[in-house]
Formats: C-alpha cells, sequence, structure tokens
C-alpha cells in the first residue's frame, strides 16, 4: 500500500467526532473586494462562492430588468482572506444542482498586499465529469499570500451551450496545514437526475420522510439508483425492477428503500443528517454507496465518504447494526482498478464493531467472472434475476439481526 493510501486509511478510522471535521481554509471571515458582474435579481452575488455552502452560487450576470446581455468573459473575482497562508490549491466547485456556466482557461494570481500581484498559475480546467463537476488548481510550489483573485478567460463549450455566463458554486483554499477536504465528506443535495426527465429528488426526501413517519422501518437499504430501482413504496417514475423479489423478501418485514437515482456518498449524507432516519427504529441498516463517485472521486476519498456515511448512521441509530456491501461489479468486466481499491479499504470498516462488511460481487458474476446482459442489462443496474440474487445473498445477515425466519427460495 502506498504511503498516501496508509494516511488515507488511518484517516477513515481516526474519525470520531464527525460534525467537527473541517477542511481547506475557513472561509469565514474571507472578503469579495472585486468581482467582474453578479447577477442580483436572483441573489446569484459573488459572495456565494466563498459562504462556504455548495449548494448556494454565483452567477455573473445574464439578464437585467433592462435587458442587458449577459456579461462575456473574462469573468473575475477577488477576495480577501484577512489573513497570510501558505497557499498550495484552490479548487473549484461548480453549482451543486445541474449543469451549465463552466470554466475553461484561467489565470490564479495571490497577493501579500493587494498591490502586487503573482500569477500563481494559468491553464485550463479539466473536469472529470460534467455533473456537479469540481476541478483543482494545484500550485507547483506553495506560495504565501493573504488575497487571491481568479480570472476566468474562457467557458467550456458545454458552459456556453446550457447556461449564459458563469456559475460557481463554491471557491475553496488550500494551504501548508489545511488541505482540501474531500468532496465526498460535504454534504449536498443533487439534481443530476433531473437533468434527464427522471425523479424529483426533493419530493422523494418529503416523500420518504413522510412514509417513515407512518410506517417506522425496521430495515432501511441506503443508496442510489440500484437500490432506487427495488421498486418499494413509495413509488416515482424510476424502473421499478426489483419490486417482485422486494415483496417476496422484505414486504412483510416493515422495510423501506432509501436509494435515489444518481446519488454521490455527499448526497446520501446529506439525507441522513436531514431527517431520513429520524422516524425509524431499524434493527438493521444496508449500506451499498459510492458506485456514482468514480467520475470525480478517488477510491480513497469514496472511503472516507462512506466511513463518514456509517458514522453519520451509527451517530443517530447507535443500536442500529450497519451492513456495508462492497460497491457492486459494473462494466463487462465487472471490475476496475479503482473499484477493487475502493472495496479493499471499504473492507476495512468491518473492523468497527457496528459495522459488517460483506462483498457479495461474485452473486452477479458468471462462471467466466463477467457480467452479463442477463444480471445487469446495462451493465450496472440488476435485472429482477440481479435483485434476487441480491436478495439471496444478504438473507442469512438480514435474518439473523432481524430475527426472523429466513426467507426461503
Amino acid at each position: 500500500m502506498t504511503t498516501r493510501a496508509h494516511t488515507l486509511l488511518f484517516f477513515v478510522f481516526a474519525i470520531v467526532s464527525i460534525p467537527q471535521l473541517r477542511g481547506q481554509v475557513n472561509p469565514s471571515d474571507w472578503e469579495v473586494l472585486a468581482f467582474s458582474s453578479e447577477n442580483l435579481i436572483t441573489g446569484e452575488i459573488a459572495a456565494r462562492s466563498i459562504d462556504a455552502d455548495p449548494e448556494s452560487q454565483w452567477h455573473t450576470r445574464w439578464h437585467d430588468t433592462r435587458g442587458s446581455a449577459a456579461a462575456e468573459p473574462p469573468h473575475s473575482i477577488t477576495v480577501d482572506m484577512k489573513r497570510s497562508h501558505i497557499v498550495t490549491a484552490l479548487r473549484y466547485r461548480a453549482r451543486a444542482h445541474g449543469e451549465g456556466g463552466l470554466p475553461l482557461e484561467y489565470v490564479l494570481e495571490l497577493s501579500s498586499d493587494g498591490t502586487r500581484w503573482d500569477v500563481a498559475k494559468k491553464g485550463a480546467f479539466e473536469f472529470r465529469s460534467r455533473m456537479s463537476p469540481h476541478a483543482v488548481i494545484s500550485l507547483e510550489q506553495p506560495a504565501e499570500a493573504r488575497l487571491f483573485r481568479l480570472t476566468i478567460l474562457s467557458l467550456s463549450d458545454s458552459g456556453q451551450a446550457k447556461e449564459p455566463g458563469l456559475v460557481v458554486g463554491e471557491l475553496e483554499i488550500a494551504s501548508v496545514d489545511v488541505p482540501l477536504m474531500p468532496t465526498t465528506l460535504i454534504p449536498v443535495r443533487q439534481s443530476r437526475e433531473w437533468n434527464y426527465g427522471g425523479y424529483d429528488w426533493a419530493e422523494r426526501h418529503r416523500a420518504l420522510k413522510a412514509f417513515n413517519s407512518n410506517t417506522h422501518p425496521q430495515l432501511v437499504f441506503l443508496g442510489d439508483s440500484i437500490t432506487h430501482r427495488w421498486g418499494a413504496e413509495p413509488t416515482d417514475v424510476t424502473p421499478q425492477t426489483g419490486t417482485t423479489v422486494w415483496k417476496k423478501y422484505y414486504g412483510r418485514r416493515n422495510a423501506v428503500s432509501l436509494g435515489y437515482g444518481w446519488d454521490r456518498v455527499e448526497n446520501m449524507l446529506w439525507r441522513i443528517q436531514n431527517g431520513e432516519l429520524e422516524d425509524t427504529d431499524p434493527k438493521l441498516v444496508v449500506v451499498m454507496a459510492g458506485t456514482n463517485n468514480f467520475e470525480v472521486n478517488t477510491p480513497e476519498e469514496i472511503a472516507l465518504g462512506v466511513a463518514r456515511l456509517c458514522e453519520e448512521i451509527h451517530l443517530r441509530k447507535p443500536r442500529t447494526s450497519i451492513l456495508l456491501l462492497a460497491i457492486f461489479p459494473r462494466g463487462r468486466q465487472g471490475t476496475f482498478p479503482e473499484l477493487e481499491e475502493a472495496n479493499r479499504l471499504l473492507s476495512h470498516l468491518g473492523q468497527r464493531s457496528y459495522i459488517a462488511f460483506k462483498d457479495i460481487s461474485s452473486a452477479f458474476l458468471e462462471e467466466d467472472s463477467q457480467l452479463s446482459e442477463k444480471v445487469m442489462p446495462d451493465l450496472l443496474h440488476p435485472s429482477e434475476d440481479g435483485y434476487y440474487r441480491w436478495a439471496r445473498a444478504i438473507e442469512a445477515d438480514v435474518s439473523r439481526v432481524l430475527n426472523d425466519t429466513p426467507i426461503s427460495e
């Protein structure tokens, strides 16, 4: 294992007081000194790019009551951090909800006094994903500065096509003493599914809280679209592939599926922090999370996020057992290096007294160790047969915790 992996794995086990966990330089007293434009009509002002809230945003001018055209690049913002830091990086986080307004070419300048400015780095942003993306400008050499100025020289084709102007969710600074916190540890809502004509994320959150208030489930499944497609109540437009299996195995067990299409670990974290377990008294929570993070996060960051997610569940429901499943196989080969590394790191969480880790990947694979469309038609989401395989693979664990009679085939 690399030194970096050792360090991050130690961090996984070092998380004790999750609510107090902090990362990146605290922006609470930062001040925006200058900006190119902002959208006053909707309140998307420049200061919202440094308010430590990834759900708020700064939008450059895109219209006003006089019919002015959207502001064209360059777009810029100057921020006073109020004290000097040995800066190592700046992270640009796009808005939490939807696409559009993405930057391309940039110049990052630093200053100690606001008079003399040095170019710290210039280049082009590289976003691993177009959905709630983020990118990091890493300095080749740390530099001491009190102020920073970010200038966006051009927008990406995607940004220009989908949204006039620049949209910034959050600007974050890392220093020698305070590194950037992985995005998997920062709770946030999501609306990626809406872009594809899918379900209403916020409405599902409200519906599930109401469902839990009425039923007080003792068995909870927590996850993304793979869990969502169990097809359990309350239903929506999402394909209900596993409904028959769900009714057979969990219909009489007072269970709930807290699965949301396109959710990443940080979105599940937000849901748990915002009441989705309030009216439940679960004996068991089955967690399968992280597959949607591979396009934006490293295996270590995914493991950290899942560790925090499990800790949040334990903080709210200390008597509840957690069955943490390895991230399911995906793609024709069923695996890839990042998936294997993430699952290897997740397996260590099973050393916690309230977590049982289980890898049921083999249940989905054929004799040649590959995935087939019979089990996962798109090589990601299970078919009905795939949901049967899932249910059978964990039935002994579920029955043991619930202390009931195992469901037979």
